[in-house]
């Protein structure tokens, strides 16, 4: 991508992910950031939009996302609490975490703030075709409004989520196209929908089935933390993943 825009891309037993993204024109850092943590058959995915613009920002949305990465296995609203909780002395992010089961084939999620999120069905005949997160208003780190957990839903085969913050302005659930590969469909969300007075990221992902025979899930993983404190802004893309390292 140009214009000092960012790409990344992965997969897991059950979900093939990518994210795309650029800061607002004038910025050398983004405001946004974006996150994938897999664990055996769960996947944690969250896009994140730090108050504002430029470092402080993104000092905000970094600090949202390491409390994410550092606490998987937590369930949704812990999450979005720890969040809150940490992120006290920032100026805030709104965000929104989806948590996929490969075992069950659900997905719960929760937004707090305007970072958009869809799910498109693979299958044209669903109906509905599509579903939109259940945002709460606020801002974390800030203030937080009473957290509401929807029930999971149902995920099937090629079913697409698109997480992205209000730095990209389209109607998510009419651009969304769940035959295109996620890495061609986030960098196209950008590139034809990121306004250009603000950060913008999309984080998408596909399901597909779980196989039980996946090498990947015999493998007991370990995990590298992201320290935003130790790394200065900008040294690396406004996206993180914790995934199986090396010789840890």
């Amino acid at each position: 991508m140009s214009d000092r825009g960012w790409s990344a891309r992965g997969d897991s037993p059950f979900v093939t992910w990518a994210i795309a993204g650029r800061p607002m024109r004038g910025e050398s850092v983004s405001g946004d950031r974006a996150t994938v943590h897999v664990s055996g058959t769960r996947t944690v995915l969250a896009t994140i939009d730090g108050l504002g613009h430029g470092p402080e920002a993104a000092t905000a949305a970094q600090l949202a996302a390491t409390v994410i990465e550092h606490n998987p296995a937590e369930p949704l609203d812990v999450l979005m609490l720890l969040a809150h909780r940490e992120m006290a002395d920032t100026r805030g992010a709104a965000a929104t975490v989806a948590i996929l089961d490969g075992e069950t084939s659900t997905m719960s999620w929760l937004g707090v703030g305007n970072v958009d999120g869809v799910l498109i069905r693979a299958d044209r005949d669903a109906r509905p075709h599509s579903h939109g997160v259940f945002l709460v208003g606020g801002v974390l780190g800030y203030h937080m409004g009473r957290l509401h957990l929807p029930d999971p839903v149902m995920l099937a085969e090629g079913d697409v989520v698109v997480l992205a913050s209000d730095g990209v302005r389209a109607n998510l659930a009419e651009v969304v196209q769940p035959d295109v590969p996620v890495e061609r469909l986030a960098d196209m969300i950008i590139a034809k929908y990121a306004r250009i007075d603000d950060d913008a990221t999309v984080l998408a992902a596909r399901y597909q089935p779980l196989d039980p025979d996946d090498d990947r899930l015999r493998d007991e993983p370990s995990f590298r933390p992201l320290n935003p404190l130790a790394e200065r802004l900008g040294d690396r893309p406004p996206f993180g993943r914790l995934g199986p390292s090396s010789g840890s």
